[in-house]
C-alpha cells in the first residue's frame, strides 16, 4: 500500500480498534481502567485491561476514521510508556464496522503496523529490569489523557528524541546518551514554564549552560536517581556528562580530554536520564512522585550494581 492508498483507505469509517500487547514474560495483574473520552467532539469508550496480555479498546457510537482512532491509540501508548518505561510489543490490531470489507479493515490494520516508528521498539538492553513506575488503573483518567495531549504538544520534537534515545534503532549508546543529554536543556525550560522552577535559568542564552540546566533538574526530580553521583563528585560527574554531549558538538582534536562517558557507561547513564525523564513528565501531569518513590530507587539500586560499572565510574572520577 503506497501513501496515497494509505491516508485513502484510513479516511473509511470505523466504529473500534481492538489492541493486544504483551512483552517476552507475562504482564500481571489483572488491572482495568474504563472511561469514557471525548475526542474533538466525539465520545470514545476506552477499556484497557491486563492480565497475562494487555488488551486495548477503543470504541465509538458515531463511526470515525479509521486513521483518527489510530491516531488516538498511539496517544494512549505513549502515556502508558511513561508509566511501564517502555513499548510492550504489539501483537495484533484489528479494525471493526460497516463501512468497509473485513479485509479492508485488516488490511489498513496491517500497514499501521508496518509503518510504525522505531522508537516503538524498546532497546533490549534497556529491558534489563522491570522499569514500571506505576500501573496504568491508579491513575489513568480522562482529565491525566487531557494533560498529556497538551503536554506533548508543548514537549514538540523534544519527546521524540527521548524515546528515540531508548530505542533499538541500531545507533550505539553513545550517541543516544549524548542526545539525551541534550534534553535537558528543554526540560529545564518547560519546568520552569509549567511549575515556575529555576526563575534565574534562561535556556538557550549565554548566561545559562547546559550544566547548569542538568543540575537544576537532577537536583529537583533526580535525587534518588543520582544519589551516588553527586555524593561522590557532584562537579566531575556533572562535567563528565556536558563533555559527553561535546563529544557531537566537536572534531576529536578539539574535544574536552576530561571524562567522558564510555559505551557501557553510555547504557548506565541512558537508563538512569530516561527514569529522570520520566519522573519529571510525570511530575508535570500532576502525578506525585510519592506514589512510584520506591520503584525509582528499586530500579536504580539494581542497575547501580550492574557489571560494576557504577563503581568503575565513581573510582575514575576520584
Amino acid at each position: 500500500m503506497n501513501d496515497d492508498e494509505f491516508i485513502s483507505v484510513g479516511n473509511n469509517q470505523c466504529s473500534s480498534l481492538k489492541v493486544m500487547l504483551t512483552n517476552e514474560g507475562i504482564l500481571e495483574g489483572p488491572h482495568s481502567a474504563i472511561f469514557d473520552y471525548d475526542f474533538h467532539g466525539c465520545v470514545l469508550h476506552i477499556r484497557i485491561e491486563q492480565c497475562v496480555v494487555r488488551t486495548i479498546n477503543v470504541s465509538v457510537d458515531s463511526p470515525m476514521s479509521m486513521s483518527n482512532l489510530w491516531g488516538f491509540y498511539t496517544v494512549i501508548e505513549r502515556l502508558l510508556m511513561l508509566l511501564d518505561g517502555r513499548f510492550y510489543i504489539i501483537e495484533s490490531a484489528t479494525f471493526t464496522g460497516d463501512a468497509c470489507s473485513e479485509k479492508d479493515y485488516s488490511s489498513y490494520a496491517h500497514e499501521c503496523l508496518s509503518r510504525r516508528l522505531s522508537y516503538c521498539k524498546t532497546d533490549p538492553a534497556y529491558c534489563y529490569s522491570d522499569h514500571v513506575f506505576l500501573m496504568y488503573d491508579a491513575v489513568l483518567s480522562p482529565e491525566l489523557l487531557s494533560k498529556w495531549m497538551q503536554l506533548q504538544d508543548e514537549l514538540d520534537i523534544v519527546h521524540q528524541v527521548a524515546l528515540y534515545n531508548i530505542a533499538d534503532t541500531g545507533i550505539t549508546h553513545d550517541v543516544q546518551c549524548a542526545n539525551f543529554i541534550e534534553c535537558l536543556e528543554p526540560m529545564a525550560e518547560i519546568i520552569g514554564l509549567y511549575d515556575n522552577f529555576f526563575p534565574n535559568l534562561k535556556p538557550g542564552e549565554k548566561t545559562t549552560t547546559l550544566k547548569m540546566c542538568i543540575d537544576a533538574v537532577i537536583s529537583k526530580y533526580g535525587k534518588d536517581i543520582f544519589a551516588k553521583e553527586y555524593s561522590a563528585n557532584k562537579g566531575k560527574f556533572l562535567q563528565a556528562l556536558v563533555n559527553t554531549r561535546n563529544r557531537i558538538m566537536h572534531i576529536k582534536r578539539n574535544q574536552p580530554t576530561e571524562k567522558y562517558l564510555s559505551g557501557a557507561e553510555s547504557i548506565l547513564y541512558l537508563v538512569k536520564l530516561c527514569h529522570l525523564y520520566r519522573v519529571v513528565i510525570l511530575s508535570l501531569l500532576g502525578i506525585d512522585y510519592a506514589e512510584y518513590q520506591t520503584a525509582v530507587v528499586k530500579s536504580v539500586g539494581k542497575w547501580n550494581s550492574w557489571n560494576g560499572v557504577l563503581t568503575n565510574f565513581l573510582n575514575a572520577m576520584k
